[in-house]
């Protein structure tokens, strides 16, 4: 990685067991993370494909819409649905996303099969200046 370029890793934070004090305190943190930082280029999301859209990923996609910063999600665990019912559960999340969060794209994964790896790639090399295109 070179020294102008990073990748911010945000732990789990929607699925810790955590007392909702610190949970509050996490999403004041990631208000201002997101708010704060002018080098950020986009957000990644990795959402279940099984449990799309929690609240906390909602708010993260408000602060990026507020920011007018590109959101790009991975549905992750695709390989635990048919191809259809896959390809269903993204359909229905591209048109929420239209409707709510326009400046938001999303696309299946799956770390297990390798699916939706270049794609994911190619979107990093387009924030991170590397390509012109995603």
């Amino acid at each position: 990685m070179e020294p102008d370029r990073y990748l911010v890793d945000l732990p789990g934070y929607g699925y810790a067991r955590v007392p909702d004090s610190i949970r509050r305190h996490w999403g004041e943190l990631l208000e201002r993370y997101l708010t704060g930082r002018a080098a950020l280029r986009g957000l990644l999301l990795l959402m279940d494909i099984r449990h799309p859209l929690t609240d906390m990923d909602r708010q993260l996609l408000d602060g990026c819409a507020a920011r007018e910063l590109p959101a790009h999600i991975l549905l992750t665990k695709a390989d635990k649905l048919s191809r259809g019912a896959a390809l269903a559960a993204l359909a229905q999340l591209k048109r929420r996303l239209a409707t709510n969060y326009p400046g938001a794209s999303a696309q299946l994964f799956s770390a297990l099969t390798g699916q939706g790896i270049g794609e994911a790639h190619a979107r990093l090399d387009h924030w991170l200046g590397y390509r012109d295109e995603p």
